[in-house]
């Protein structure tokens, strides 16, 4: 056994006069009669926002179902409840053990209920400012006193694995869950980054061309509101750097930045996927993890702690393999951010390489793709009238000044920027057809409320006669 689990349970405020009052003479009673050691919380041990107190019961198993037994009798009776009644225990379960209690499909808690006759709520969310969730219990003193100890059983076989610490069942300060999914490291789940995690390091996610769209949004507002909002740099890499195996017309959604920030991007981003009309919104999760941690022990590993179920795709010649996420959005999200810890943590102890980039894999480039660096930090210089910007990296805007240029003018500094066609010449238009800037005309702008740009999409700058979003030039 690693640690002993304590059992904490939700006692209303009305309640702890009878266990506390008098010199807790109730309290004590309970504590010489079974052993077990109980404590309930003071003030400043418990978030403002929660009315109730904490009750946490210590001592063999034994001793903490005794202890529990007592303390659910006396509130039953407090409350006036018979004792063939159903009555109402609330427990709490650290968050990040919550998807093992609940187990693949339901499967451990509704083992739970068969076993013992109680009915339970999981709840959705954490309890507000704390990393717990809870856990309602109905059902006679016996039924609940069954649950309780079936649950907290679930919760010491994680920790005697190494998956939860004792810091995880204890009230800290300044840490605030927020919705059952919050991206806050706790210890025994892989989930701490003390460093804040490495800068080079990525979350990337496979998606179709059309939520590709719906992430960056018309002229890269949506892109930018989802940057705000999580703090990590989020970007949608140009169509066509894809690995080997996955379709060249999918995009990759790289999510960067410090490991706090990264974990609440994956949140953000999935939950924002997931908001898509429901005739395009995926139901599955593609994200690339590097192949050193899909072994199965690894695999099963997330698979247990976040409730997700995950198949696994080699991509020939690539670093990393295809994982499919399946399950709840709050799944899957709980299974990407437990591959981010393992990708921090297999990158410090050097079993993994930091992300080197998405254009380092020239060879992987696909053909008929420019192999040029992208983005380009200082475009050429377009011929004259003016010295604005050939359309090097793009594929469909040609500046104002250049918009009278003969098209073979244009044509000849791209090959001599690129030494390729340009990418609209080889990709879209005839060899014969000069590329437009004309909205209505251009394929590309017709209904793309994204760049098919060459270069990473980031929160992209406003542009205007132009709807077509377009890498920023840094």
């Amino acid at each position: 056994m690693n640690f002993p689990v304590p059992w904490r349970a939700l006692l209303p405020l009305d309640a702890v006069p009878e266990l506390t009052g008098r010199g807790a003479i109730a309290l004590k009673e309970i504590c010489d009669a079974t052993g077990a050691g109980v404590d309930i919380s003071n003030e400043g041990e418990t978030p403002q926002t929660l009315s109730d107190k904490i009750c946490t019961i210590s001592g063999s198993v034994e001793q903490k179902e005794a202890a529990t037994r007592r303390i659910v009798d006396k509130l039953r009776s407090l409350q006036e409840v018979a004792d063939q009644e159903p009555g109402v225990f609330v427990i709490i379960v650290p968050s990040c053990a919550a998807p093992m209690v609940v187990g693949q499909k339901g499967a451990q808690i509704k083992e739970v209920i068969e076993l013992s006759g109680a009915e339970i709520s999981v709840g959705k969310e954490n309890i507000m400012g704390m990393m717990d969730q809870p856990i309602g219990i109905t059902g006679t003193g016996g039924q609940v006193v069954s649950a309780v100890s079936k649950i907290n059983a679930i919760l010491q076989d994680v920790a005697d694995r190494g998956k939860l610490q004792p810091s995880d069942f204890k009230y800290r300060p300044g840490v605030v869950g927020q919705g059952g999914m919050h991206a806050e490291p706790s210890g025994g789940m892989r989930m701490g980054n003390p460093s804040g995690g490495n800068p080079r390091t990525h979350a990337k996610f496979v998606v179709a061309t059309q939520v590709a769209g719906w992430i960056i949004g018309k002229q890269g507002r949506h892109i930018r509101e989802l940057q705000e909002n999580s703090g990590a740099h989020i970007q949608v890499l140009k169509e066509g750097d894809v690995p080997p195996g996955v379709s060249p017309t999918d995009r990759i959604v790289e999510i960067g930045g410090r490991f706090e920030a990264k974990a609440e991007g994956i949140q953000i981003i999935l939950m924002a996927v997931d908001s898509m009309p429901a005739l395009q919104a995926p139901r599955e999760t593609l994200m690339l993890v590097p192949k050193v941690l899909t072994s199965d022990s690894e695999i099963k590993d997330v698979q247990q702690m976040s409730g997700a179920e995950i198949d696994i795709r080699d991509l020939p010649g690539y670093e990393a393999s295809l994982c499919t996420l399946l399950g709840t959005i709050e799944a899957r999200v709980k299974a990407a951010q437990q591959f981010l810890t393992r990708i921090e943590e297999a990158v410090q102890d050097g079993s993994a390489g930091a992300d080197p980039g998405p254009l380092s894999r020239s060879a992987q480039t696909p053909p008929g793709l420019a192999s040029s660096p992208a983005p380009v930090s200082a475009p050429a210089p377009a011929p004259a009238p003016a010295p604005a910007p050939a359309p090097v990296q793009r594929e469909v805007y040609v500046p104002e000044e250049t918009r009278e240029a003969p098209p073979d003018a244009l044509r000849r500094n791209d090959r001599s920027a690129n030494q390729t066609p340009p990418i609209s010449t080889q990709r879209h238009v005839e060899p014969t057809v000069v590329p437009t800037v004309n909205g209505d005309s251009d394929p590309w702008v017709q209904g793309d409320p994204w760049s098919q740009g060459k270069g990473p999409h980031s929160a992209p700058p406003q542009h205007s006669n132009h709807e077509a979003v377009r890498e920023p030039s840094d």
